[in-house]
């Protein structure tokens, strides 16, 4: 029985870098997973991804391009106002404007850097650098 998907497919992904995979293949896929990985590929993280449905749970079959050097979900998922954001990228981050945490808001998943311009706060999924 899985309790967090989104950690176990983040620690799928920290693991396959680690040891120079080309692909991962992490499962169950779900919505909040697909958005995470859209998010990450979209930043330059990941490669390209594709659904596979299975019959089952469904997969996703990621690229890795060797980008990451640490990548872990942020447990519990705390919420955050836009003034502790900042507070939260010193806690989760090895410096300012290095890496990027993930949030989930009012909008949709989006990077912390995209919630400072929006100027809206939510609640901490995951960190990547």
């Amino acid at each position: 029985m899985r309790l967090d998907p989104l950690a176990d497919a983040l620690s799928a992904i920290k693991n396959g870098e680690n040891v120079c995979k080309k692909y991962v293949v992490i499962y169950p896929r779900s919505k909040l997973i697909g958005k995470c990985l859209r998010l990450l590929q979209k930043t330059g993280y990941l490669g390209e991804f594709e659904a596979i449905d299975d019959g089952r749970e469904g997969k996703f079959k990621v690229e890795l391009l060797g980008r990451i050097n640490n990548i872990g979900a942020i447990k519990p998922r705390m919420p955050v106002k836009l003034r502790d954001i900042d507070n939260a990228e010193t806690l989760y981050l090895p410096a300012i404007d290095f890496g990027m945490i993930l949030l989930t808001t009012s909008k949709g998943i989006m990077s912390h850097y995209e919630a400072k311009k929006e100027r809206i706060g939510g609640r901490l999924l995951a960190y990547v650098y």
